[in-house]
């Protein structure tokens, strides 16, 4: 019983021993894995950070291209505006020169005046000219008006002609189908007589003559055969003669259309030739009234004559007036010059100062971005020191633990032979017992084999508290080995406190990196903002410009309007001044004439 015991406490305090080691090797591997999460996550942070840099990098490239961009914008309005000036002083040249030119057309057109005679030729040639289109459209439509009516004629006969066909056709068609009639009822009064004789002949045959009758019913059925047959051929006669009187009545329909049409044209025709009358006799009216008008303006001339002199002292005052507008414009133009040249030198100094301060961001950028990468060095050095000790750690904690493993097996096995021996040693008791209870009788014998027996059991248990002192060592070695894995909780925990210590220096470089990227975003900020009052101050200058240039084109189409006008007056003018120099001219004719009639007079009275 006392060796049972001692076989089940010692099995029990194996079974302690596994659960109190795996118990400690649960939370080794709880902090294996979370230590595995961290560096992942490390990692994945360490990535992020090298993703944002590189968006940074391209973000700062982005506003280099845009700077560059704003001042290629910048060279391309001043170099707008240098042409909008260019522009503006060749659109000046241009309309002096057409001022020059149109006083030359002037003068040319002075030289070259329509005399009366001239324009009655010129309206003689039109009337010629019209009478001959007018002519022409008349025989036109003649020629046309002759055609209808050839092909008028063709259709009448052709439609004379199918009328007589299409009546030739019912004739026909007629008598067709009077004698398809006159044969259909032919075969049935056949038929039915042949039917009555057929009744008869079977009425009075007996019933020997089957087979005639049924040569009879064979004879009757070919007979129905044929009857329905040439109802059928009735039916597809009457079909035709249907589609026949249709299409009969299409043709005549697409006749009368074709006929209705035609005379539709020869009225629309008559009608136009009879607005051509018309018209022609409107032109001889309106002739006639150019006529009267002409004698009308003639008259007109004469009282115009009296306002050429105003007229023309008019004309002087507005050219002398256009030649004042043009030297003010001319002055306007000097000063828009120079405040424009002031506004240049006044965006190149801006643009200056903006390339410095682009300079002085640009370093700045680039320090950051060397402190970035130093900070960023240090860390990953870090990291992998860290990583370096714990893989170290981790590959020291795995040996003891295997070693340790090891240990346990042996000691394993040891008890297993143990509780070998142990179970071996109580069976050969039980026997010895069995045989001494069995010879009870032979014991007094058998005291010297018991005493034998006694010193084997003394043997015996000097054994068991050899195994007792073993169990106790084990004991010791195992309580060793829990002091050992409390130092490797504590390593672990040492190993938790190192891993606190790289996730704040983590953060602290994390907090860098955010503070780094607001001055960043800061700089990109202030940029943005010194780009858009740029842009809105290059706007309204636009603007400016714009509304400018606006005013002198209103300016130079106000003038150039007075001027068209003052050039139509003089133009006026000087028809009318030729007009009534020639007028003079020849009451100077007729003066000089009478002079001479009179000098003559004289000389004969004399």
């Amino acid at each position: 019983m006392a060796s049972t015991s001692f076989h089940s406490s010692h099995i029990i305090g194996g079974n302690r021993l596994i659960a109190s080691n795996l118990s400690n090797q649960l939370p080794q591997l709880m902090v294996e894995t979370e230590l595995q999460k961290l560096l992942s996550d490390e990692k994945a942070r360490a990535e992020k950070h090298k993703i944002n840099y590189q968006q940074l990098k391209v973000e700062h490239t982005c506003l280099q291209e845009k700077l560059l961009e704003l001042e290629a914008e910048n060279k391309s309005t001043l170099e707008e505006s240098r042409l909008v000036k260019e522009k503006y002083l060749s659109m000046f040249e241009a309309c002096s020169r057409e001022l020059a030119e149109k006083v030359a057309e002037i003068n040319e057109l002075k030289t070259k005046m329509i005399t009366p005679q001239r324009l009655e030729l010129i309206k003689s040639q039109m009337l010629e000219d019209l009478e001959k289109i007018y002519i022409q459209k008349s025989r036109k439509q003649e020629d046309e008006v002759e055609e209808y009516r050839a092909a008028m004629s063709k259709l009448r006969y052709e439609l004379s002609f199918l009328k007589a066909e299409y009546e030739h056709n019912q004739t026909e068609h007629v008598q067709q189908m009077q004698d398809l009639v006159k044969q259909h009822d032919i075969e049935l009064t056949n038929l039915r007589q042949d039917r009555d004789a057929t009744i008869t002949k079977i009425q009075t045959e007996t019933g020997s003559d089957l087979q005639k009758v049924r040569v009879l019913q064979r004879d009757n059925a070919q007979l129905n055969l044929q009857v329905k047959e040439l109802l059928n051929e009735l039916e597809e006669v009457r079909a035709l003669k249907e589609k026949l009187s249709l299409e009969s009545d299409n043709i005549m329909r697409t006749h009368t259309k074709q006929v209705s049409e035609q005379i539709s044209t020869i009225r629309s025709l008559e009608s136009e030739r009879e607005s051509l009358k018309r018209q022609i006799e409107s032109i001889h009216h309106e002739l006639t009234a150019v006529i009267t008008d002409q004698n009308k303006l003639r008259g007109e001339l004469h009282e115009v004559e009296t306002k050429n002199t105003i007229l023309k002292n008019h004309a002087e005052e507005t050219i002398h007036r256009s030649k004042v507008d043009l030297s003010n414009l001319k002055m306007d133009m000097l000063k828009q010059r120079g405040e424009l040249e002031k506004e240049r030198d006044r965006l190149r100094n801006e643009l200056e100062d903006m390339k410095q301060q682009l300079d002085i961001s640009q370093a700045k950028v680039l320090q950051l971005q060397h402190l970035l990468e130093e900070k960023e060095r240090d860390a990953v050095l870090r990291v992998q020191a860290a990583r370096e000790e714990e893989f170290s750690k981790i590959v020291k904690v795995e040996n003891e633990k295997f070693e340790l493993e090891t240990k346990l097996q042996e000691m394993e096995r040891r008890r297993i032979d143990d509780e070998a021996r142990h179970h071996a040693g109580q069976e050969k008791a039980n026997d010895r017992v069995s045989q001494a209870n069995a010879a009870k009788d032979q014991a007094e014998r058998e005291l010297i084999s018991i005493k034998a027996r006694l010193g084997h059991m003394e043997s015996l248990e000097s054994q068991v508290e050899r195994e007792r002192s073993e169990n106790s060592l084990l004991k010791s070695q195992v309580y060793k080995l829990q002091t050992e894995i409390n130092g490797f909780h504590s390593a672990e925990n040492e190993l938790a406190d190192s891993n606190m210590k790289i996730k704040n220096n983590a953060e602290l470089l994390r907090e860098e990196l955010q503070m780094t990227k607001s001055q960043l975003e800061q700089l990109q900020n202030n940029h943005q903002v010194i780009l858009m009052q740029q842009r809105s101050a290059m706007a309204d200058d636009r603007v400016q410009l714009e509304g400018r240039i606006h005013e002198l084109e209103e300016k130079l189409n106000e003038s150039l309007a007075k001027y068209n006008r003052a050039s139509v007056i003089h133009k006026k003018l000087k028809t009318k001044t030729a007009l009534i120099t020639e007028k003079l001219k020849d009451k100077l004719m007729l003066l000089k004439a009478q002079n001479t009639e009179l000098d003559l007079e004289k000389k004969a009275l004399q």
